[in-house]
């Protein structure tokens, strides 16, 4: 693992585990506050599920039934074993990254897709990238696609971060839409967010339970716990839609910027509305997300 550091902030990279996120953490004068659900101690065989953060590409959310058709070509992933019979989250989360750069508060992490993969058939090659910067007051990843192949392919990003202590947290988001789905997590439609999943005030998230994607969030949120001295102020850029999932019985929740809905290579809404991406030969898509750190 690669530990960066900078003033009171230290984050614990797994290069190895889909180019994770192990651990974030803020010193105070009486201890160390986790800012993300971290790494278990003891996990002789950790997997991207038990990361603090993962990265998806080179795409967000579920592909239902891991077929979908683009440029002509008709495409069959295999599914995810957390969402049979469907494909999910694209391949980066799942494969390891390669460290390029390292420094005292900087890596740099990459992994490259080649076309002909028999193991995740996805006919377009492509890198992905994640910068990572630490100062006094923020981490910044910053990921980038880039599409290898001699055709369009359709793209996307999206970070994967837990929040830990949901029973005692509290989310200030605005997120306007909501993609209605069904019991598979599919989306079906786009509508009004209803009162329950309005966050714009700050709500607690105790009592929520939610599993949808949302459009409009403009990749704002704000995360501060009722008992502890940091909270968290996310800006993401690149990233209109947001995953909000708080499953019930558990005591943690993720707020995920992304850069479009799921299953959006299915979906009939025009590329606005979904924000489904399609990358030119060579072309490059970006999405940085800035983790501000701020005392309460």
């Amino acid at each position: 693992m690669l530990k960066l550091a900078c003033g009171a902030l230290e984050a614990t990279l797994a290069p190895e585990t889909g180019g994770s996120i192990a651990r974030f953490t803020a010193r105070y004068e009486d201890g160390v506050q986790q800012l993300l659900r971290p790494l278990p101690a003891g996990v002789e065989a950790p997997g991207p599920l038990d990361m603090a953060c993962y990265p998806l590409a080179p795409f967000s959310g579920r592909i239902t039934n891991g077929r979908f058709s683009f440029g002509g070509r008709e495409v069959r992933l295999p599914p995810d074993e957390i969402c049979v019979p469907h494909a999910i989250h694209g391949r980066g989360w799942r494969t390891s990254w390669e460290v390029m750069e390292t420094d005292a508060a900087h890596a740099r992490l990459r992994f490259v897709h080649e076309g002909g993969d028999i193991a995740w058939p996805w006919p377009w090659s492509f890198t992905g990238e994640q910068d990572f910067r630490l100062t006094a007051g923020a981490l910044t990843v910053t990921m980038t696609l880039m599409n290898r192949a001699d055709e369009p392919m359709p793209g996307g990003l999206g970070l994967h971060p837990f929040f830990e202590a949901r029973s005692r947290a509290r989310l200030t988001a605005s997120l306007p839409f909501v993609w209605e789905s069904g019991a598979d997590g599919v989306p079906v439609g786009l509508a009004s967010t209803p009162e329950k999943w309005r966050f714009d005030a700050g709500r607690p998230m105790k009592n929520v339970e939610v599993d949808h994607c949302f459009s409009g969030s403009g990749g704002r949120f704000a995360i501060a716990w009722e008992d502890r001295p940091f909270a968290l102020r996310i800006e993401a850029e690149g990233a209109p839609h947001a995953i909000v999932y708080a499953p019930p019985g558990e005591d943690f929740f993720c707020a995920e910027p992304v850069s479009h809905a799921p299953d959006a290579v299915n979906r009939a809404e025009p590329p606005e509305v979904t924000g489904l991406v399609s990358l030119a030969p060579g072309e490059t898509m970006t999405l940085r997300c800035r983790f501000l750190v701020e005392r309460r």
